[in-house]
């Protein structure tokens, strides 16, 4: 039985991507499997992942100065045959752990550097010095670990510029629930637009929020907000008190408290060097609950799959006009919705889940393990 360790001090433990699709995925496959996590909560065994817990650091840079090090000393500890890491903090950890008999890669779920163009709280006259700085980074690391994982082609390309020599795409696709089934009937009265994610200023919620009320829809946002200055901000507004604000609600939860009890979901993320070329999680996550979708014109694969299957109405993320007519257009319009709803959840169903991106990072894997050989 091959030991994997995955690591990681920035997410949670039960992070979609981490915990549910890729950890869950390697236990069901005959993988011992750890987790390395750093949030205070204690050490636990979870569906045979057994979750080790270095304690929290609220401070960032004491994160990064002493929970790096625990992983390193802890991840050496347990001597896997594979490491695979997901925070850009981990990158000098991850060249630690490698050593002639084991396997370690970064699992590059955003495009690190263009975070450094694109976040509100750097100083523009820091920006850019800090994307070639990060850039310098991950050039120097990449190119002395096993390998990339990510999440899109563009970041794929990036890394293989770099002339990192295995590099593999694992879409962050949804994992299909047996037990959930949508009721594409369902009647919400009054109707609610639902958005699901991190809540900030580059992923429209002041938009959604002002849409949501000319539309005369409630809207049901669930997620951290970015700064309590921004979440202040938002809960001044008039149109606040349209909102049911219901914050962090644990990934195995959202079909039945949220989904199930919306009538339409929203993605209406922003261009930005980070966004336009991802695969954002909650496009697809709605269409496997049969929602029908109102869906950013500036993400490449929003656009696409949008037009592809048919699951919904794409908009400009900037234009609120816009977005309220085609809020009022799903509303009004109950056979067009089911009829978009039965769309996504379909394509999602064939195409679009985990269980053949598990399958690609076992290869993945394997193929390490018999170069060794």
């Amino acid at each position: 039985m091959k030991k994997v360790v995955h690591i990681t001090t920035v997410h949670k433990r039960y992070d979609s991507r981490i915990f549910h699709k890729e950890c869950m995925s390697l236990i069901n496959l005959g993988f011992e499997v750890y987790l390395i996590v750093a949030d205070g909560k204690g050490n636990e065994i979870v569906s045979g992942i057994k979750i080790i817990d270095l304690g929290l650091e609220k401070n960032r840079i004491m994160k990064f100065l002493f929970s790096t090090r625990k992983a390193m000393h802890v991840g050496k500890m347990i001597n896997a045959d594979i490491y695979h890491f997901h925070d850009p903090d981990l990158l000098y950890v991850g060249m630690r752990l490698k050593k002639s008999n084991n396997q370690v890669f970064f699992d590059s779920h955003e495009d690190f550097p263009a975070l450094m163009l694109q976040r509100d709280y750097i100083p523009k006259i820091l920006s850019r010095p800090l994307f070639y700085l990060a850039k310098s980074m991950e050039i120097y690391f990449s190119r002395r670990i096993s390998g990339i994982i990510t999440v899109t082609d563009k970041i794929a390309k990036k890394f293989k510029s770099y002339g990192v020599k295995r590099v593999e795409i694992i879409k962050n696709y949804p994992i299909l629930s047996p037990n959930q089934e949508p009721n594409f009937q369902r009647e919400i009265n009054p109707p609610i637009a639902c958005y699901v994610g991190g809540l900030t200023p580059i992923r429209g919620v002041k938009e959604m929020i002002i849409a949501c009320s000319r539309a005369g829809v409630k809207l049901l946002l669930v997620g951290p907000f970015d700064s309590q200055d921004y979440l202040n901000s938002m809960r001044a507004m008039p149109e606040w008190d349209n909102v049911d604000y219901r914050g962090y609600i644990p990934y195995d939860e959202l079909f039945e408290t949220i989904y199930s009890k919306s009538t339409l979901g929203l993605v209406l993320l922003q261009s930005a060097p980070n966004h336009t070329h991802s695969i954002p999680i909650k496009q697809l996550e709605y269409m496997e609950a049969g929602l029908p979708i109102i869906s950013s014109s500036a993400i490449e694969f929003c656009k696409e799959i949008t037009n592809q299957t048919g699951c919904g109405i794409i908009v400009n993320p900037l234009d609120i006009d816009k977005i309220v007519e085609a809020i009022k257009r799903i509303v009004s319009n109950k056979q067009e919705a089911i009829s978009m709803g039965i769309k996504g959840y379909n394509a999602v169903k064939e195409n679009y889940n985990f269980k053949s991106q598990a399958k690609i990072l076992v290869d993945f894997y394997n193929k390490g393990i018999k170069n060794k050989k």
